[in-house]
């Protein structure tokens, strides 16, 4: 028995779509660009779970959705929500879903006590446990050929430091798990999902960690030096920032030599207008001057 369990990173269109059941199963459509089988034989059962690997497979056995149903969440699009309605194998849940006439309740109670839950941390995690299960269940028929047991992970990275962190060792344990029971198991040279991390206090006289440790502390001092330089510019510009605020208010409050004077008394002269003449900065062009003055003398009496 073959199964190939797929996520949705890099390795996915290298997934061994293509046997003899795919022509069937695609009902017509074509298969897209770059799905072969370019490094395995055989025919494979396909598991799937994700928007990401739904729409990248041509073939699926067995699809995966085990979140809570929620039609018009990010996750669940329109789209993706009629696929799982519509799709004619079986959809593993995790809840009772009427409107998916497929749907499978995963068999979490039977997987948890043959396992434990310690490791069911992802979806991925989830379909290994019930890819061991159901192989060993298979191998008790007198006529099966244990030899041709393997287990494939396709789209399964899970290389993100922070959002896979905690789900990595789930994978990796039921590959290991499904070794230590006898079952083949394939990775593909894309994917890194068995690479272990450092063992502790061990790896640390080894002289590829202490190079590269090494270079990690050179780059980081290098980048609190830039950070420090960043926020000494930071601050400089914010301080000239603030020169160009007051050099604007000065401009915009001190430059007219119009303006009532401070520090007197005021009271308005009857006759006049409600302005006080021209300041001692007198910036007016000389030609406004003059006539100024000839208008005053035009209207003094004689």
């Amino acid at each position: 028995m073959r199964i190939a369990v797929l996520g949705s990173a890099g390795s996915l269109p290298k997934a061994p779509f293509k046997n003899s059941e795919l022509e069937k199963w695609a009902q017509g459509r074509s298969s897209p660009p770059g799905v072969h089988h370019a490094q395995v034989e055989g025919d494979w059962d396909i598991w799937c779970c994700s928007p990401g690997a739904w729409s990248a497979s041509p073939r699926i056995t067995r699809f995966f959705e085990l979140h809570r149903w929620e039609p018009g969440a990010p996750w669940f699009s329109p789209e993706y929500c009629q696929f799982l309605r519509d799709f004619k194998g079986p959809v593993y849940v995790g809840g009772s879903i009427p409107e998916i006439k497929n749907a499978v309740l995963y068999p979490i109670d039977r997987i948890e006590e043959k396992f434990s839950s310690y490791f069911l941390t992802s979806s991925l995690a989830l379909m290994m446990a019930l890819a061991i299960d159901e192989i060993e269940e298979v191998r008790k028929q007198p006529s099966h050929d244990s030899e041709d047991d393997v287990i494939g992970l396709w789209g399964v990275d899970m290389a993100a430091n922070e959002e896979w962190a905690y789900q990595k060792p789930g994978c990796q344990f039921f590959v290991l798990e499904a070794m230590r029971r006898g079952i083949g198991v394939y990775l593909p040279p894309e994917s890194d999902v068995m690479r272990p991390m450092p063992v502790y206090g061990i790896s640390e006289w080894d002289h590829n960690y202490i190079k590269l440790t090494a270079r990690s502390r050179e780059m980081n001092a290098s980048l609190q030096e830039k950070a420090k330089t960043k926020l000494e510019n930071e601050m400089n510009a914010a301080a000239v920032q603030g020169e160009l605020h007051a050099l604007d208010y000065f401009v915009k409050t001190w430059v007219s030599p119009y303006g009532l004077p401070a520090g007197i008394i005021l009271r308005h002269e009857p006759g006049t207008g409600l302005g006080n003449g021209v300041t001692s900065l007198d910036a007016r062009p000389a030609e406004s001057k003059a006539a100024l003055s000839l208008v005053k003398t035009v209207n003094e009496p004689t």
